[in-house]
């Protein structure tokens, strides 16, 4: 009888480290995982893809933003002449590594994407190389959004991308995200 207790107990704690694991592994990995093809850019940061089960997606860059074209901002000055630029350049980039047509891998979390882009997961590169900054308008992932700052603080210092010409419109923007995502994170 107390050996069956013991085996009872065992299997209790085996079956709750693994429910735990399971748990924390669904907090690491967007739920949804499909191959898609990429069908539209509308900025660096957004895309619409086509999934057989799905349909047609929309694919908003979950940690990133871009510069837009209504970007401005009254605590800082933001030349448009140099929104408009910084605009094309990040275009260029990523029509330069991700293509119109081509099957990429997917991941939707709370209604953002993770795009792997080969072994890389495109969201990271953007940051890496300068042509966009870490949101936070989303904190679920936040060991991502660690790794993100890491990567932008790289590119600031090595003044890759934007960050070369364009150091001072890449601060504001970072700070009006910042602004921003205090003002939704707080309602």
């Amino acid at each position: 009888m107390q050996r069956t207790k013991k085996l009872k107990n065992i299997l209790m704690i085996t079956l709750g480290v693994c429910l735990i694991g399971l748990n924390l592994f669904a907090f690491a990995t967007p739920p949804i995982s499909m191959q898609v093809l990429l069908k539209s850019i509308y900025a660096p940061t957004l895309f619409s893809v086509y999934n057989k089960r799905y349909g047609m997606l929309y694919c908003q860059l979950y940690g990133i933003a871009g510069v837009s074209k209504s970007f401005q901002n009254d605590t800082c000055e933001v030349n448009q002449q140099a929104v408009k630029e910084m605009r094309h350049f990040a275009m260029q980039y990523t029509r330069n590594k991700v293509f119109l047509e081509e099957q990429y891998r997917l991941g939707y979390k709370n209604g953002w994407c993770f795009l792997q882009n080969g072994g890389n997961l495109f969201n990271a590169e953007l940051v890496r190389d300068g042509y966009a900054v870490v949101q936070y308008f989303d904190l679920t992932e936040s060991a991502i959004l660690a790794d993100l700052e890491v990567l932008e603080n790289i590119a600031r210092s090595e003044k890759r991308g934007l960050w070369k010409e364009w150091s001072k419109e890449m601060e504001c923007l970072k700070r009006t995200l910042q602004e921003i995502a205090k003002e939704v994170l707080s309602e």
